[in-house]
């Protein structure tokens, strides 16, 4: 594993630790309670016109209990949700021969049509679009969606 993604991940484990020991559902999260809900639940992209390409490396598909990036997916864990317009989760993600545990908080817009992910780094966001229900490029390079 690299050790960008291992100091990403390290950043985000800490996050997802004080998120949760904050929280009010913090002993939900700790059973495993597992569902995203519904206003999060779709396929993402990178930008509106990235829907339905098979070439978009931020597509992302979130169901109420998997969740399936470009190259890894896999169940999510936990999930704890802050207010209407975000949420911490927790999914074990297997990718390119490994399985790791990947804490992750999201953010949606005002709207509802962008999903801002602030995992990556404190200060940096990586924002997708909400694509139509129709829109068919299955992510995880090749893969098909769970």
């Amino acid at each position: 594993m690299s050790g960008g993604r291992s100091a990403q991940r390290a950043v985000a484990t800490a996050l997802i630790a004080a998120a949760v020991s904050l929280s009010p559902l913090a002993a939900l999260a700790a059973h495993g309670t597992a569902s995203v809900p519904e206003r999060f639940v779709g396929h993402w992209a990178g930008s509106p016109d990235a829907c339905g390409s098979d070439t978009d490396d931020l597509v992302l598909r979130i169901a109420p209990g998997h969740i399936t990036y470009w190259e890894s997916d896999g169940p999510i864990h936990a999930v704890v949700a802050r207010a209407d317009d975000e949420i911490a989760l927790i999914a074990e993600l297997s990718g390119e021969g490994e399985t790791w545990l990947s804490p992750v908080r999201f953010r949606l817009s005002a709207d509802g049509r962008r999903l801002i992910d602030e995992t990556p780094l404190p200060g940096r966001e990586v924002v997708r679009y909400r694509c139509p229900a129709a829109a068919g490029a299955s992510p995880g390079h090749g893969r098909s969606p769970r």
